[in-house]
């Protein structure tokens, strides 16, 4: 899923470890509580509800691997895998 960071925040130029700051809080109170959380970043309000939670998720998690890149602690991922399966 890309994000139009744009439209969302307001700016060309945006700092993803900023906006994980003011969304981390209110995906995390969502998953808890299951009411409308509303954020405020900058100038603009938004509001979550619970059947925005997938969203979301992907959302905080695109902000955490992009916050982390842009601290240089970049961190490679792998998949868990069972084995290789053998042709017959």
């Amino acid at each position: 899923m890309a994000v139009d960071y744009e439209a969302l925040f307001g700016a060309v130029e945006y700092d993803p470890c900023a906006a994980l700051i003011a969304i981390r809080p209110a995906y995390m109170r969502l998953r808890v509580e299951k009411s409308v959380q509303r954020v405020t970043f900058r100038d603009r309000t938004v509001e979550y509800h619970a059947g925005d939670l997938e969203q979301l998720g992907v959302l905080v998690a695109q902000l955490e691997s992009e916050c982390a890149a842009k601290q240089g602690r970049a961190r490679p991922r792998f998949a868990i895998t069972a084995g290789a399966r053998r042709a017959r």
